[in-house]
């Protein structure tokens, strides 16, 4: 009886055993799908996305997420480009995690917690194309041509032929049309007559396709075909952007919402370094 009872007691035991190892092992099971394991997958699978000014997001965004990226192995998502104004109210509103202006922030912003980051210089060019005999022009000459005040290229030296004046879509709070407002127009309004195109890259491109027209947009949008003429007699070279010589000079930020931390501070980091800052001279300024 005694000999039963011992081997009931180790199956029960063994039973027991099989049992206990079994329940452990759903519990891990769990675990790896639960709070913990799940919130290590998604810090491991967050990714490194901007909002803001095309001028950063389509000349600079690009290269420096691809080269970061292989670097660093954080992984990228999407460069959306609705311009400076925009893509800081989404950061404001936490909507965004990184946005880029190519302006410095405003007080407003700045009093809502955005943290700013100078990653270069940028200058905004009077574009008129190349067969225009006018090689220069004065801040006071400019405004009168964007105000409408003046209307004939003769006005300023040119052919006689009236100015085609070309600009972005207004509404869209793009920092160029407003930096250039504010820099060299008093803040008055554009000409009512006046042609609008939608992103900045066309600004240069419509001049090309009318000799009489005028534009302002990035140096980085030059393209073979317009020319830029200088500002009071200053040219805008990367040594008179960086000296603030020419007057139609602008940061490019970037900014996050408070100081920034884990990725969005990586990459910046990396956009102030040697081999960050040698992306952004490619065709700006650097912030060195």
């Amino acid at each position: 009886m005694v000999g039963k009872s011992v081997r009931r007691t180790v199956v029960i035991i063994l039973a027991l055993s099989v049992f206990s190892l079994a329940l452990a092992g759903c519990g891990g099971e769990k675990g790896k799908n639960g709070d913990t394991g799940s919130s290590g997958s998604s810090s491991s699978s967050e990714k490194l996305t901007y909002t803001g000014s095309s001028t950063i997001g389509q000349n600079i965004m690009p290269e420096a997420f691809k080269t970061f990226s292989k670097t660093t192995g954080v992984k990228i998502g999407a460069i959306d480009n609705p311009g400076s104004g925009k893509g800081m109210e989404a950061l404001i509103a936490g909507k965004a995690k990184l946005a880029g202006a190519s302006r410095p922030l405003t007080p407003e912003e700045e009093s809502k917690g955005a943290y700013s980051q100078i990653i270069g210089y940028d200058a905004i060019c009077v574009f008129v194309n190349e067969e225009n005999p006018v090689k220069g022009l004065t801040a006071a000459q400019v405004k009168d041509i964007f105000t409408g005040k003046v209307k004939n290229w003769k006005e300023v030296g040119g052919n006689d032929a009236p100015i085609a004046v070309v600009t972005e879509i207004l509404g869209g709070k793009r920092a160029t049309q407003l930096e250039f407002q504010k820099l060299v127009m008093d803040n008055q309004d554009y000409t009512s007559n006046r042609k609008e195109v939608d992103m900045p890259i066309d600004e240069p491109k419509a001049v090309v396709a009318d000799k009489n027209a005028i534009t302002a947009a990035s140096m980085s949008f030059s393209t073979p075909g317009a020319r830029a003429v200088s500002v009071n007699n200053v040219k805008p070279s990367i040594s008179n952007i960086r000296s603030g010589a020419y007057i139609l000079s602008r940061p490019l930020v970037l900014s996050t919402r408070g100081q920034p931390e884990g990725i969005n501070k990586q990459f910046i980091d990396f956009m102030v370094s040697s081999e960050g800052q040698a992306i952004v001279g490619k065709k700006f300024a650097t912030a060195e």
